[in-house]
């Protein structure tokens, strides 16, 4: 054979060699990129009922991670306007065939359904940027959606008048010049069941015995009266009446400041177990509802939210509600967008207090019974 033509030969072989080689490579990325396409939309067309809070709230969550969500994933989310209280009592009544999946839960009250039998539980293997959730919020039955600090809102102008000392705690509850002038949530309020622990806490209480918080309260707080809602709140710290509200969510406080009310939010310093805390933690929970049939598309869900690429389509949502992300990459991506959400963001969720509700809730009818007593 003649030598040219043989090296020709080698060549032509060669380059076949290395194209056929190029057009595997090529055939495997598409079919890799196809099969994770595939697998981002494996749910489509299926609709996940989520039962969320009021119909405002539950359209910011739709506007912002829920039409991200849609998009990414094929997959519809109904947003159902409820309740902690009115989803146990929906999930309840259904006798094992519920017809929402997702329900929004937070710490407080999902105890209470642990406690009523109407929470499912995840496989964590599912959820993968789990790891990505500070450890002391991981839970089996969903994932922190958000989180809120709980403390004390004060009007500033009346403390000042008064001489008074930031109300980081019980010490300054109980000064004179605050009587009649002190507000405490209603046991019929969201945010009781949530305070109720942190308020025993802070006058040296004990869930087993309501009485000696009741006792501590009313001897030593004279207070203005309850608060059902936020509005009430709001309503009474604007107009003078009240110039202290224990339990008082940050975010509330810091809009009637942004409405030019002069108030404060007030860091709650809580001792429990040797250990000292600043503010109470209320993490807001996506909880999977027990009986669910779709428990597959809620952790595929679940694992979604958490994902880098979900925390800029939820920025919207965590500030209209002052809530900080669940992961750092989140709170990072929270930060460089609007800095001054620095005043709320929780950097360090282990340095809050988050009651252990299962211990509190075995002792509530002694609480909510006797809770009038701290008005005497």
């Amino acid at each position: 054979m003649n030598r040219k033509t043989s090296q020709s030969t080698r060549v032509n072989r060669i380059g076949l060699a290395v194209c056929s080689l190029l057009l595997t490579g090529i055939a495997a990325g598409n079919t890799a990129y196809a099969a994770g396409e595939g697998d981002i939309r494996r749910f489509e067309g299926q609709t996940l009922a989520i039962a969320g809070y009021s119909s405002t709230f539950n359209e910011i969550w739709s506007n912002s991670f829920g039409q991200y969500f849609e998009e990414r994933t094929g997959v519809k989310l109904e947003w159902i306007p409820s309740s902690p209280s009115k989803n146990i009592t929906r999930i309840r009544a259904a006798g094992g065939n519920p017809d929402i999946d997702v329900m929004l839960m937070d710490s407080a009250n999902l105890a209470r359904g642990v406690q009523e039998d109407v929470v499912g539980t995840l496989d964590l293997a599912n959820i993968p940027n789990m790891s990505k959730v500070p450890e002391s919020l991981r839970i089996d039955s969903g994932i922190p959606s958000m989180m809120y600090r709980y403390g004390n809102c004060y009007r500033t102008d009346k403390f000042a008048e008064k001489g008074l000392a930031v109300p980081n705690g019980a010490d300054v509850w109980f000064t004179d010049e605050l009587d009649g002038h002190v507000m405490f949530p209603s046991t019929t309020a969201a945010q009781w069941l949530i305070t109720a622990p942190a308020i025993a806490k802070s006058v040296g209480g004990d869930y087993a015995d309501p009485d000696k918080t009741f006792d501590a309260l009313s001897s030593g707080v004279k207070a203005y009266g309850f608060f059902n809602s936020s509005g009430d709140m709001d309503a009474a710290m604007t107009a003078g009446d009240v110039w202290l509200t224990v339990g008082n969510v940050q975010g509330r406080c810091l809009a009637l400041k942004r409405q030019g009310v002069a108030v404060e939010y007030a860091n709650w310093q809580i001792e429990d177990g040797g250990k000292q805390y600043t503010d109470l933690a209320n993490p807001d929970n996506l909880v999977m509802v027990k009986g669910t049939p779709k428990k597959e598309l809620v952790e595929f869900f679940m694992n979604e939210y958490l994902s880098e690429e979900a925390a800029t389509a939820s920025l919207p949502l965590y500030q209209f509600i002052a809530g900080t992300p669940p992961t750092a990459a989140a709170v990072g991506k929270l930060l460089e967008t609007d800095p001054a959400t620095e005043v709320w963001i929780i950097k360090d969720p282990a340095q809050l207090f988050l009651p252990e509700y299962g211990d509190f809730l075995p002792h509530l009818r002694g609480w909510t019974t006797g809770w009038g007593k701290i008005l005497q």
